[in-house]
């Protein structure tokens, strides 16, 4: 039997979404297993989060879905783009919401319509890097996939991967096609020889629910993350250089993730007033870049102003800076409003030894936890006061405190990336090495 040949399509606006760092971790370990694995990246490239050895191509530009229908002419012009420096292009998206809304809602008009111009250049691609295994980072890329492999000239499958469609979801309901939109990713589903990945349990019932997925057709695979090195000090400098503000003598409480509308970081903003009229003290520090655009930072920067909630405000931080603000924080607070299909922030905080507060639905919920061992709290999703009633017992219970962090480490390693992998090649029949 010949070798497998991985090839990940990976939509990114290039910021460090979630989908996109669970995937190239899974693309490295797969490439340091020996196996052969190429990127073909649409919209934006993130080639600092691939490993050397592995190839990449541009499979199509964010300008092909500038018009209601895909355009082989704008997408060659968006080559033009990349006499920029990819952090002006990156700045560029967040000042312009109004490309990203129209990006989306035509690329959400192409799943349910078809991009035939597209479908050929996959198909090319397949043919030439002889893939086997086409793995789309999102579902939505998934009706094109199916497209090609209608075709029967390429000889590979694609597995369905859903990890925040919800999120896209959003702009085929904007254009009014949410069903037609939906029946494609039901083909997709039924059109792999393979039943799909979810990354939780709860986000397959909710797929079943909110899309009408079977989910017999569905498996749950947790994302994985990249364990720190047991005994290795965090880089304390690091983070002094990116926030000079911090101090060490009051609690950090900290918010990592995407700064997008749909992670309610203003519920946060809310119980931290609460809690200052307990007489409270902590420092929010809220880190992480956005995927459609700054003007949810930009409101909750004017919500922390009209509140005179002091809250220091980074987007991009270091990895050395991001692990040793993890271990300097006595909490990582994820309050989601949209039942969280997983979160890796989660595990990733765990890993560091420290505690974690989410709300009480989604997938999110299953990262906390091994048997009896719980590394945090819980809060009722979108209840301001009980976040602030569970984040006050974490910044005051000392004893509490130290019953979570003691468990953060076992629960975490549930959710490496070595585990991951094993966990997707068994999926699809696979030995674990090339």
């Amino acid at each position: 039997m010949a070798q497998p040949v991985f090839a990940f399509v990976a939509l990114t606006s290039g910021s460090y979404e979630g989908a996109i760092i669970r995937d190239m971790r899974l693309a490295n370990e797969l490439h340091a297993r020996g196996f052969q694995v190429l990127i073909y990246w649409m919209m934006e490239t993130n080639h600092e989060l691939v490993h050397r050895g592995i190839r990449q191509r541009m499979l199509c530009h964010g300008t092909r879905y500038q018009l209601s229908r895909p355009s082989n002419p704008l997408d060659f012009a968006g080559n033009a783009l990349n006499i920029y420096p990819q952090k002006r292009r990156r700045r560029f998206v967040q000042q312009h919401t109004d490309y990203v809304v129209r990006l989306m809602s035509n690329l959400a008009r192409a799943v349910c319509d078809g991009d035939r111009g597209l479908e050929d250049r996959l198909e090319r691609w397949i043919i030439r890097d002889g893939v086997t295994h086409l793995l789309p980072t999102f579902a939505m890329i998934c009706p094109f996939a199916q497209a090609v492999k209608e075709r029967a000239r390429a000889k590979f499958d694609y597995l369905v991967t859903f990890q925040g469609e919800e999120i896209f979801a959003n702009y085929a309901q904007r254009i009014g096609r949410l069903e037609d939109y939906y029946a494609r990713l039901r083909g997709a589903v039924a059109g792999s020889g393979w039943a799909a990945v979810a990354v939780s349990r709860d986000y397959i019932q909710r797929l079943s629910e909110e899309m009408g997925v079977d989910a017999s057709r569905l498996r749950p695979i947790y994302p994985g993350i990249t364990l720190p090195p047991a005994g290795k000090p965090p880089d304390m400098t690091a983070l002094r250089a990116m926030l000079p503000n911090l101090r060490t003598d009051i609690p950090i409480v900290t918010y990592f993730g995407r700064q997008d509308s749909e992670k309610g970081i203003d519920l946060l903003l809310y119980a931290a007033k609460l809690l200052e009229r307990d007489n409270i003290k902590m420092q929010l520090v809220a880190c992480g870049g956005s995927s459609f655009g700054l003007k949810y930072r930009e409101v909750c920067e004017q919500i922390a102003g009209h509140l005179r909630v002091p809250i220091i405000w980074k987007r991009r931080i270091t990895d050395e800076a991001r692990e040793a603000l993890y271990t300097a924080s006595r909490c990582i607070v994820y309050p989601s409003i949209h039942r969280e299909p997983f979160g890796m922030v989660v595990p990733e905080a765990m890993s560091h030894g420290t505690p974690v507060l989410i709300p009480d639905q989604g997938g999110i919920t299953e990262a906390i936890g091994a048997g009896d061992a719980a590394s945090g709290l819980t809060f009722r999703a979108w209840d301001t006061a009980d976040l602030a009633a569970q984040l006050k017992r974490l910044l005051t219970d000392d004893a509490l405190h130290a019953r979570l962090s003691q468990n953060t480490r076992t629960v975490a390693a549930n959710f490496s990336v070595e585990k991951m992998t094993d966990n997707i090649l068994s999926h699809l029949g696979l030995s674990m090495h090339a």
